[in-house]
């Protein structure tokens, strides 16, 4: 009969916290469509931000190589990597410092609010932009080529792009951790996006790095996610063997996400002593 009870409290949890996962995501999705100038600043910036970044890449490359099919494969992939690890970054990352600003960061976190609940609003925030700037990407860079944007193994691909999502969370809650206690985070946040795309290998494959660099590039959880999706989506051979990056890029995940959520609730946990919860 224990055993029953205690199966019947733990199912309804879940329930309640599948319920709430929702609402917020529901919550998420309505956020995003209520504000239309959100959905064209996105059309209107994704352009200029892949001519920003295309320009360097091309001019180091002769100009035979501009109209290749692999360069705009290259780009597509590592425009939708950029965005992932914006999505970290500046979406899971700095939603603390959103709420701060607004003033209900404290409110929430005083609350018995579940933590994953609070974040997965924003999730589904940054999910939505995320396939709405991959589907525009996809026409603009076969357009800006005149190639075709082609997929040699679909579901492997969207296999990588859920687990680069769920890297970027966890990643993004140790970041938010660091907002959190550091309270204004500055330029921080552009630097570190532009560091870790140039040093996971977004738009090109680490092996083209010097030596020492490709040490720190081996520590950044990216450049699996990165390496696997070229993998993937092009064919490209993969850094480490096939089965042992996909175990590491699943135990990536994992690890991040569990040092993120401790993280992030033993910073909480300190500045709600020294009251500096709400604090920014």
């Amino acid at each position: 009969m224990r055993l029953g009870g205690g199966a019947s409290f733990l199912s309804t949890s879940l329930l309640k916290v599948l319920r709430e996962l929702c609402a917020a995501a529901y919550v998420g999705v309505r956020i995003y469509l209520r504000y239309p100038m959100w959905i064209l600043s996105d059309l209107i910036t994704s352009p200029l931000w892949a001519v920003v970044i295309l320009l360097p890449i091309l001019l180091f490359l002769p100009p035979e190589a501009w109209g290749s099919g692999v360069v705009a494969q290259n780009f597509f992939w590592g425009m939708v990597l950029w965005y992932v690890v914006s999505t970290s970054l500046m979406g899971i990352g700095s939603a603390v410092r959103s709420e701060q600003q607004m003033g209900t960061l404290e409110q929430l976190l005083l609350t018995n609010a579940n933590r994953a609940v609070l974040f997965t609003r924003r999730l589904t925030f940054e999910l939505f932009s995320l396939t709405l700037n991959t589907a525009y990407m996809y026409v603009f860079v076969q357009l800006l080529f005149g190639k075709p944007i082609t997929v040699e193994n679909p579901l492997p691909v969207l296999l990588v792009l859920a687990a680069a999502m769920a890297i970027a969370v966890g990643f993004g809650l140790i970041y938010g951790t660091l907002i959190l206690w550091i309270k204004n985070p500055g330029a921080l946040s552009n630097i570190l996006q532009f560091v870790i795309m140039g040093l996971s290998g977004i738009f090109y494959s680490i092996r083209g790095l010097p030596a020492p660099l490709q040490y720190i590039s081996y520590a950044l959880p990216f450049t699996y996610v990165a390496d696997l999706l070229r993998h993937e989506a092009m064919g490209t051979p993969t850094l480490l063997p096939l089965h042992l990056e996909y175990l590491l890029v699943a135990a990536l995940a994992v690890a991040l996400n569990a040092a993120g959520y401790l993280a992030i609730l033993h910073v909480e946990k300190r500045l709600k002593r020294t009251g500096k919860l709400g604090v920014y």
